[in-house]
């Protein structure tokens, strides 16, 4: 239901978006402006977590400041099991602010590399049970192709390498505290994107 409700506004954010933005006549495949992206995908966690592999999200707001860097701010989720049992359910929930750098900029088919700085947190839906945060690093390799003047589709791989360093236990009135010790958090995946130019 939630995951329907997100591409519903996603969508609507897309038509609204393209709506908006004006023609650009002098070169229909050029990387400055504002972008939409929508990727869909599933990743892994840290096998210290005891979670199986889950579905992934994310959602960004672009900016091209030139023909081959963009920066980008996004929020992704993803749900995944636990292992020993599988009707308990947490969320991952992350952040970040990156910048992506186009090899082939006025081709139609872009490779390119991301690297970016992110906040991450692993609780279970009701948030009862313990919440992991921590942040680092995120980087990503991928390719888009450009289908028509405002729509690119793509496909990337991704790795988040952080730890998560503090808990919060139980319910909202408890606040954040740091852990004795880091957690492992590194996290990969695989992501289809949507971007709207």
């Amino acid at each position: 239901m939630k995951g329907q409700t997100i591409l519903k506004l996603a969508a609507l954010a897309i038509f609204s978006l393209s709506a908006a933005m004006p023609a650009r006549a002098n070169d229909k495949n050029s990387n400055i402006g504002l972008k939409l992206n929508l990727g869909l995908g599933s990743q892994n966690v840290a096998k210290d977590r005891n979670l199986e592999k889950g579905d992934a999200a994310s959602l960004s707001l672009g900016y091209g400041v030139s023909q081959r860097i963009t920066l980008w701010l996004g929020a992704d989720a993803g749900k995944h099991r636990q292992e020993s049992d599988p009707s308990r359910e947490y969320d991952l929930v992350g952040i970040q602010l990156g910048m992506q750098y186009k090899f082939r900029p006025h081709e139609k088919f872009r490779p390119y590399g991301k690297i970016g700085l992110g906040a991450n947190f692993l609780g279970t839906e009701d948030g009862q049970d313990t919440v992991l945060s921590g942040g680092g690093v995120n980087w990503a390799l991928g390719a888009e192709y450009r289908l028509v003047r405002f729509l690119s589709v793509g496909a990337e791989v991704f790795w988040k390498d952080f730890d998560y360093t503090q808990q919060r236990i139980g319910g909202d009135k408890n606040d954040f505290t740091d852990l004795p010790d880091p957690l492992t958090g590194n996290t990969r995946g695989i992501m289809i994107n949507f971007t709207l130019h």
